[in-house]
């Protein structure tokens, strides 16, 4: 064979031998990817266990004695709604004593004579998940004719979300033409909704509110292991003890739980345990000093009507959404869109070192001119809509508000808890509501409540076991701990932030580009923009835009220079 010839043949040899080792490379890669995926998701997604939460128990299997709910916003609600599965009794103690009343469950929101005082964004814009409208679903059957009720929409969960101008397209194709639904509510609209079906029907008779304050608990007599007694300051300030076999921390952000638990002498211990904190090191904080501002127009049928509403929205499904590309800006966040009765909220959330406020239309309007885009410009029809509310002179409800920092209690690690005391939502963990997510977290809460409950107790004893406040937290942390960890990421490109202490605004830079390529070719590639919607919808894992070949596709299109 001539030589030359033979080298062809060498060649073709080696070329063949690559791109065959390419290719199992490459099938190897998926295989792991997706195996990964599978874990993540039966581990963390919460997903499976939803399917589970709305089955009935027998009241024999029920345990003795009393659930103890403290606070009776959406993380109590869900709570109680799961506790009256497993409990003979459940009591909610909530401070605002109105809630009681029929007016804290009121067919319309928005007719309430009371506004909440401990519930910040009681009065500003709320967006929630459809995976939250998908687990809500389970635990009240007929939730989309209770929601019709409310005057709340329900509708596919397309949200008309703009990257710096450009639109992301909902995966409506990859589902099939049958998009996952949500609901569209305000605060009010969606707990009075939530209060009415745990408290105001009387489907779970075994659950009572009663208006109060916890100030503390006590160690029960015969083994102080677990919480025996909570105290409770009425509202007419008379003392009150109570007891309890199970106690749910859900007072929010002010995080009653642990200073009740500090002053009873649980969470510390004399012996060092590896891996494990004493409570008064539990905490961590970040600040990325985000300010919200709310003008909520109540606004009449006729001017509804008159709206420039796109041909593919309705007066119903109406919604604008726009992130700024530029967080020199302080990450400034648009949305328009109405909410339940005939109002139309319009919403900027920015972080900056110095207080921000839109407290009018016309400051609206100019933030929308002051937007920054790269390609197309603000659409046309917001800026008229504004104008046309403006000219219909409505009622302008003015909200606005400093979120408090973002803080995590790592109760998973903590030693020396009692056995009986859990905590659900933002008494564990708060995250940037600019996400949506503070009811999933609620959501996926009770969904960890719910399996452990079903694990652990014990139907002969009728008792909580000695480590179910040590499990639940283990298996809260696996639901749960995506969202801090994602608001950590994401709020540390914010120049604004003041990081945990020991660490620097570098952290996560480098997921941080990657993550915003990734939302760039999301704007025009299907299976990039079907991994955006699952994450921002809450139904993806944290790997699924490392797909193998989204990875590939987003560093082709960085190179080519893409935007």
């Amino acid at each position: 064979m001539p030589l030359d010839a033979y080298a062809v043949c060498v060649m073709d040899a080696l070329n063949t031998c690559t791109c065959t080792l390419l290719a199992i490379f490459y099938g190897l890669t998926i295989l792991a990817w997706r195996l990964l995926r599978r874990y993540l998701f039966n581990r963390s997604s919460g997903i499976p266990e939803i399917e589970n939460i709305g089955k009935t128990r027998f009241p024999e299997q029920r345990l003795d004695g009393t659930a103890l709910i403290c606070g009776g916003s959406i993380a109590g609600l869900l709570a109680a709604r799961i506790c009256s599965e497993f409990f003979e009794h459940v009591i909610i103690v909530e401070p605002e004593e109105w809630l009681t009343s029929e007016d804290g469950m009121r067919r319309f929101a928005w007719e309430q004579e009371h506004k909440r005082t401990r519930v910040m964004q009681y009065q500003s814009l709320h967006g929630s998940q459809a995976l939250l409208y998908a687990g809500l679903r389970k635990l009240f059957p007929d939730l989309a004719e209770q929601c019709r009720y409310s005057g709340i929409a329900i509708y596919p969960a397309d949200r008309k979300m703009n990257f710096a101008g450009t639109l992301i397209p909902a995966p409506v194709e990859s589902y099939h033409g049958h998009l996952p639904e949500t609901l569209v509510s305000s605060r009010a609209g969606l707990e009075t909704l939530l209060r009415r079906l745990v408290l105001g029907r009387g489907n779970y008779r075994n659950i009572v509110q009663i208006a109060g304050t916890v100030i503390g608990l006590s160690p029960h007599s015969d083994d102080p292991s677990r919480i025996g007694r909570v105290k409770i300051r009425r509202t007419d300030s008379q003392i009150e003890e109570l007891d309890a076999n199970l106690v749910i921390d859900c007072t929010g952000v002010t995080r009653a739980g642990v200073k009740w638990l500090s002053q009873a002498g649980y969470g510390s211990t004399d012996v060092n345990i590896d891996g494990k904190l004493d409570l008064k090191d539990a905490k961590i904080s970040f600040d990325q000093k985000l300010q919200y501002s709310s003008l909520i127009c109540d606004v009449t049928p006729d001017t509804l009507k008159k709206l420039p509403i796109p041909n593919d929205q309705t007066t119903e499904t109406m919604f604008f959404g726009f992130w700024e590309d530029d967080p020199n800006n302080g990450r400034r966040f648009f949305v328009m869109t109405k909410v339940d009765g005939d109002r139309i909220v319009i919403f900027v959330g920015q972080s900056s070192d110095d207080p921000v406020k839109y407290e009018s239309l016309n400051a609206m309007r100019s933030l929308i001119q002051d937007l920054k885009t790269h390609k197309n410009p603000i659409p046309g029809w917001v800026i008229e809509t504004i104008d046309i509310i403006e000219a219909s002179q409505p009622e302008v409800h003015s909200s606005q508000l400093r979120i408090p920092p973002t803080a995590y209690i790592r109760y998973h690690q903590t030693v020396n808890l009692p056995s009986n005391f859990v905590a659900l939502g933002d008494s564990v963990s708060s995250v940037d509501p600019l996400y949506g997510q503070g009811c999933t977290k609620a959501l996926l809460g009770a969904v960890a409540l719910h399996k452990v409950l079903s694990a652990k107790t014990q139907v002969d004893t009728k008792e909580l076991p000695a480590d179910f406040s040590e499990q639940f937290f283990k298996e809260h942390s696996k639901k749960t701990d995506n969202f801090w960890q994602l608001t950590h990421l994401l709020d540390y490109g914010i120049p604004s932030t003041t990081p945990l202490p020991g660490e620097d605004l570098k952290v996560g830079r480098l997921l941080r580009w990657y993550l915003r390529r990734v939302q760039i070719l999301a704007t025009k590639d299907a299976q990039a923009g079907r991994a955006y919607w699952d994450g921002v919808m809450g139904f993806g894992t944290s790997v699924d835009i490392f797909h193998p070949f989204i990875v590939l596709k987003t560093l082709f299109n960085t190179l080519i220079g893409g935007e």
